[in-house]
This record gives C-alpha cells, sequence and structure tokens, in this order.
C-alpha cells in the first residue's frame, strides 16, 4: 500500500510538472522581417483608374489614396517604407502629381498608413491617359516578401503582387447617353447642342453645376423631366458663348482654333 502511495504521489507530480503552462510566443517583428504592401491590391486588381472627363471645368486637381499596410506589430518609433515609381511611368511628378504625404512612413504606434496622391488635370490628360506605376520595395525597416495573390477567372489563373499598383489618370469623355449615336434623342440633342465635344460638356457641366456622375447614368435624361430642359440650356450656353466671344474672349475647342458652337435650334 505504501509504495501504491507513492507511485501515485509521483505520477501526480509528473503530471503537474507536464502540464506547467509554456509561456505565449509573441510576434517579434525583428526575427519575422515585417512585409508591407497594398492593402487595396487584391480587391482593385492592382490597378485604380481616374478620368477628370466627368468633372466641371472648375476642378483643377483631385486627391487619392492608398493603404499602405505592415504585417506584424507597431513600433514606438517611424518606420519609413520605401515606394518605388518605375521609369516606364507616364505620370509626371510635380505637373500631373504630387506625393502629399512625404516623408512616406508607418508611424509610430501605427501599422498602416495612407498615402496620398494629388493628382493634377494637366492639358495634356485630355490627349491620352498617363499612368503611374508603384512597387514597394524592401529597405531597412520592412521586406516585400508578402507578394503573391491569384484569381481563377473563366479557368484562367491570374497573379498579382500586393507589393504594386498601376495608376491610370486622363481628363477624357465620351459623349453621355442620351447624347449618343444611336439614342432616340440624338437627332433633338445634337439639334440644340451640336455635335459633341469634351469641352462642350464640360461647360454644359460647370455652367448648370450639374454632376457628371449623375448625368452619365442612363436614366438621367428622363429624370426630372430634363429632357424638357434642353432647349432652355442649349440657349443658355449659346448666350455665355456669345458673352465670350463679345468680351474678346471666345471658347474654343480643344484644338485651340475652332470656335465652341452650339446647335441650329438653340437661340
Amino acid at each position: 500500500m505504501k509504495n501504491f502511495l507513492s507511485y501515485t504521489c509521483l505520477s501526480m507530480l509528473l503530471f503537474f510538472f507536464a502540464c506547467k503552462e509554456e509561456p505565449l510566443m509573441t510576434y517579434d517583428n525583428a526575427k519575422s522581417k515585417n512585409s508591407i504592401y497594398f492593402a487595396q491590391a487584391d480587391s482593385l486588381e492592382n490597378f485604380k483608374s481616374i478620368s477628370f472627363g466627368y468633372a466641371k471645368t472648375t476642378v483643377k486637381d483631385s486627391t487619392i489614396k492608398f493603404l499602405i499596410r505592415a504585417i506584424g506589430a507597431p513600433e514606438n518609433y517611424d518606420r519609413p517604407y520605401n515606394l518605388n515609381i518605375a521609369d516606364t511611368s507616364t505620370l509626371k511628378e510635380g505637373t500631373e502629381y504630387e506625393i502629399l504625404n512625404k516623408p512616406l512612413s508607418i508611424k509610430a504606434g501605427k501599422t498602416a498608413d495612407t498615402l496620398k496622391i494629388k493628382l493634377l488635370r494637366a492639358s495634356n490628360l485630355r490627349d491620352k491617359p498617363s499612368y503611374l506605376l508603384m512597387d514597394l520595395k524592401p529597405n531597412e525597416s520592412f521586406t516585400n516578401d508578402f507578394l503573391l495573390y491569384t484569381k481563377v477567372i473563366n479557368g484562367v489563373t491570374t497573379t498579382g503582387y500586393r507589393t504594386r499598383m498601376l495608376l491610370k489618370v486622363d481628363d477624357i469623355a465620351g459623349p453621355p447617353p442620351f447624347w449618343s449615336v444611336g439614342s432616340i434623342y440624338y437627332t433633338s440633342v445634337v439639334g440644340y447642342f451640336g455635335t459633341f465635344s469634351m469641352l462642350k460638356f464640360q461647360l454644359f457641366l460647370t455652367y448648370y453645376n450639374l454632376d457628371g456622375d449623375q448625368v452619365v447614368m442612363p436614366n438621367w435624361f428622363t429624370t426630372d423631366n430634363n429632357n424638357r430642359r434642353i432647349s432652355g440650356w442649349a440657349n443658355g450656353l449659346k448666350a455665355y458663348l456669345t458673352r465670350m466671344a463679345a468680351a474678346g474672349t471666345p471658347v474654343y475647342e480643344s484644338d485651340g482654333v475652332t470656335l465652341m458652337t452650339m446647335g441650329v435650334y438653340a437661340r
């Protein structure tokens, strides 16, 4: 019996030490080599497009934001990150864009930063789009090991990089549905507004303080009797163009030579 009790006590003692709780493992930034990435890369498929084409002429710039996120725990000091602009980029710094939050860093106590890029409405954006190819490169603070994601669409697998983002910027607009060839309203609209041009459309938005995103909606023209306002809008724009010409500041189309005119029905 004595031997049995001794054996039981020894077993319980061994069980106690065996079950002793190990200390919890914590994330070690230094050992893990934090990766940094564009948080929206996957959902945006590494591509974002911005157009001034449907904005009023009074809009001269626009600020776009990208969330930059780091894997791991925050630090008690600022951690600079390395945003590389590829040589193949055609968007020009200073004349077409500015990075607002330089120096770029993940701030102390944070695990993310908002990259703010101010896009400038340069005249050359009317001719063709410009592109900004951004790539997060490794530095003393971060790696870019958190690289790949894959998507399967219609049986085709594509690979994207969470450290890359392509931004497309232009100032190009096509005609809204009611001003497009094939619309049942096309003949009437051209009669009042004349042939579509991007600058005329932007003047229309600006002069009447209209929201371009709304105007290009398929049902906008027939909503709130907008189709019945067309003659008044055309007459008002013609009067404006006449005043500008009389003041010695005529309004031209994008070639700088052709005078902007309204349709034959405008009075």
